[in-house]
């Protein structure tokens, strides 16, 4: 397909309907971070092979701390170090322009694009610290602290910027409601970088999540964040207004019972977890050995 090789690439994030990376990797000192965000050479079905199928873009700033893609995959949001400041820049895939909507002496941050208008920054999270959660629009406008004090706070915002996934250094799952600032416990245990919002006409009304079988006692995220604690996930689906929750697959399991791994049987970390538009199939990445794996959902 190209010609352009770059090897060991950690993180691609894909958007503007398949015809743009971002590639991040370390430099050769093993230290540095590089970003390349690039346009993909199209691809013609039934053509002949390019032989200078080069794959041509722009380096970000180095050691980009965090990125996050909008719903649309048209724009990034990105993270970096400026002097004692933390930046925020959106990269537009169409026209590859650069703004720069955000600005903080706080460093310790983490970014996920909710909706197309919607940015949510929380702090780094910890066990033993109150984390918080802002929000502001796509512009870098109206920041607005939406969830705080809460240790060892995560989130996953909702698509449409009024419910809010979060979790604590208990691992208890909830969903916090922007318009009326109340919160529903779900009743399972996870963080939400472990689900993902479903997709489709109902858009927000469920989640799917990897959900561990076992809490060894430790303090969370951290313990899990370092690689000290590797969980054995169940996958459950999660519907947002009665809050009853589906088991859909056990790994582990065949027919009811335990089986080994030449029968089929797996023990899954889940990670990055992802559905198709139509909400055929559960994408994720098993975080053991970085799998890629897909389940079948009809």
């Amino acid at each position: 397909f190209s010609t352009t090789i770059i090897p060991k690439v950690y993180d691609a994030y894909f958007g503007n309907k398949g015809q743009s990376v971002v590639m991040r990797y370390l430099k050769a000192d093993e230290k540095t971070i590089e970003t390349f965000a690039s346009t993909l050479p199209k691809e013609v079905l039934g053509g002949d092979i390019v032989e200078s199928n080069e794959i041509k873009g722009t380096f970000l700033p180095n050691n980009v701390k965090d990125i996050s893609i909008s719903p649309d995959a048209l724009k990034i949001f990105y993270l970096w170090n400026s002097g004692d400041s933390m930046i925020g820049t959106t990269l537009n895939f169409s026209n590859n322009k650069k703004a720069q909507i955000f600005d903080s002496p706080f460093t310790e941050w983490l970014s996920v694009w909710g909706s197309n208008n919607a940015i949510i920054l929380s702090t780094k999270p910890s066990a033993r610290i109150p984390g918080y959660m802002y929000m502001m629009d796509s512009a870098g406008k109206n920041l607005v602290k939406t969830l705080g004090d809460i240790n060892g706070l995560t989130t996953l915002g909702g698509p449409n910027a009024k419910l809010i996934l979060f979790g604590d250094n208990s691992l208890s799952l909830n969903i916090y409601h922007t318009d009326t600032r109340n919160s529903d416990i779900l009743g399972l245990k996870t963080l939400p970088e472990k689900c993902t919002w479903n997709k489709g006409n109902k858009i927000g009304d469920s989640i799917y999540c990897a959900v561990p079988k076992v809490i060894n006692a430790g303090e969370y995220p951290d313990a899990w964040y370092q690689g000290e604690v590797s969980f054995n996930d169940q996958l459950w689906k999660i519907d947002v207004k009665t809050q009853n929750a589906t088991l859909l697959l056990d790994p582990v399991t065949i027919a009811g019972g335990p089986a080994s791994p030449s029968q089929g049987g797996e023990e899954i970390d889940g990670i990055k977890l992802a559905v198709d538009e139509n909400e055929n199939y559960l994408f994720f990445v098993n975080k053991k050995d970085n799998f890629l794996w897909k389940l079948d959902l009809k």
